[in-house]
């Protein structure tokens, strides 16, 4: 296929093509993930479920979240053991098969303890998933264009949450009996049963193939990805080529178990580091955001609809950020992009704090537009500068021979953060009201 020109190397179209393709499972984890933010916005949800007149309403929800994000986290660290063991293609395909049958159940949930278990169900699905295609991306991607194209993830991670934040504020309009909330959670199938039926027709990361001695494979995928009409000879194919064998072998004899991530310092060390960059993404309580949006925008102000259109809105601003964060990594760098980030979204939080403090349930306009401005900043710095990086750096920190697992360690913090949080909000709100939360949140977000 055509070649371009990235930072003056050749980035070859099939290359981009395939790296493009394994995002349908990027895409279904941001929807996954965020169609819960619109449904909870649902009167008929509520309504249909008793999640509107319970007592322990609160609680319930928090148990829909909660569950989600456990069987997110016991995916991750599921899945890099399996990507380990029988690649990374195969892995995907059980995730997205995971992931289709618990959309399914979602959507065809007659009463809450079916909802909460196909929401564990689809939290293991998309714990995997969230983990394999960056990972996936990151071994067939070329250096010089690797931050580009495994921030693509982080960029269909957002396709994902803004698709089903429209998707919801679509559907709020239908009064059909059960119109509102479960063709929308349908929907959700749709991007992994396009992954698992493609997926067996991308190449199997060249790494893995090495790493398990079929050398022949990893060098027609090589081949394959580095083909360039002025080079017939492959010789940047079997440069690579290699240059990743002669790496395989030298890791052969290293420590790789589990308990090696533990116990080698600078094993260790990589560990904590991942495990915090990711975790520090979701302290910035961008999810919380989400999963609560129309909560907050209802406590500017703004009637339902509004809720859930502003919402939709906010995350249709993300997708446009995390593209341009994919093309800043690789002239920026990692790091001081999310430093800039977390400064960012900590004096956006506060502005968030100041506004529903001062001017939640009035009429105020102008200090219920200015919560609704910082909500929308905040979102700005968290997209463009630490969403799509958080993954690549959290991946390319691990040798060849750990990726799989020490990546899955790196996303364990990702749902531990998601976790956190969401379980303060249930406390905080139900005793000093949202903006006690977010100001208690504020602490654990300043560097």
């Amino acid at each position: 296929m055509a070649l371009i020109k990235f930072r003056g190397k050749p980035l070859g179209g099939y290359n981009i093509l395939i790296i493009a393709f394994a995002t349908f499972g990027s895409i279904t984890y941001g929807y996954c993930s965020a169609i819960i933010g619109s449904t909870l916005g649902q009167p008929s949800f509520l309504h249909y479920f008793g999640l509107d007149t319970a007592s322990n309403a609160a609680a319930l929800i928090g148990a829909i979240n909660g569950l989600f994000q456990g069987g997110g986290l016991i995916g991750t660290l599921t899945f890099g053991a399996v990507a380990d063991k029988f690649g990374r293609c195969k892995a995907m395909f059980l995730a997205s098969v995971l992931a289709i049958i618990g959309g399914g159940l979602q959507a065809g949930s007659v009463h809450l303890a079916m909802y909460l278990v196909s929401r564990f169900l689809t939290g293991l699905a998309i714990g995997g998933l969230v983990m394999l295609v960056p990972l996936w991306q990151s071994e067939v991607a070329p250096p010089h264009a690797r931050g580009l194209l495994v921030g693509l993830h982080g960029v269909s991670i957002l396709v994902g949450y803004s698709s089903s934040a429209w998707v919801g504020f679509g559907f709020y309009f239908v009064n059909a009996d059960g119109a509102q909330w479960r063709p929308p959670l349908a929907i959700q199938c749709l991007p992994p049963l396009i992954l698992a039926c493609g997926v067996c027709f991308i190449p199997e990361s060249p790494r893995w193939l090495i790493d398990n001695d079929q050398h022949e494979r990893a060098e027609a995928v090589l081949q394959r990805i580095y083909g360039d009409s002025s080079d017939p000879d492959n010789h940047a194919a079997r440069a690579e080529f290699a240059q990743i064998r002669a790496q395989v072998e030298l890791e052969r004899h290293l420590p790789s178990s589990w308990a090696s991530l533990f116990t080698v310092p600078h094993y260790r060390k990589r560990a904590l580091i991942g495990f915090t960059t990711l975790l520090a993404g979701q302290l910035t309580g961008t999810t919380v955001i989400n999963n609560y949006g129309p909560s907050l925008y209802a406590a500017l102000g703004h009637g339902a609809s509004a809720s859930l259109a502003l919402s939709a809105g906010w995350l249709t601003e993300g997708l446009v950020c995390n593209a341009i964060n994919a093309v800043f990594l690789d002239y920026v760098g990692r790091k001081w992009l999310m430093v800039t980030g977390l400064i960012g979204c900590a004096i956006s939080l506060l502005g968030v704090s100041i506004m529903v403090a001062l001017y939640g349930g009035t009429t105020n306009k102008g200090g219920n537009s200015a919560g609704v401005f910082f909500l929308y900043l905040h979102l700005t710095f968290y997209a463009t500068c630490m969403d799509a990086s958080t993954y690549v750096y959290g991946s390319e920190i691990w040798p060849t021979h750990l990726r799989g697992k020490g990546f899955a360690i790196s996303c364990a913090g990702l749902f531990v953060g998601y976790c956190v949080p969401n379980h303060w909000l249930e406390v905080l709100s139900n005793h000093d009201g949202i903006h006690t939360y977010l100001c208690h949140h504020l602490r654990r977000v300043l560097p």
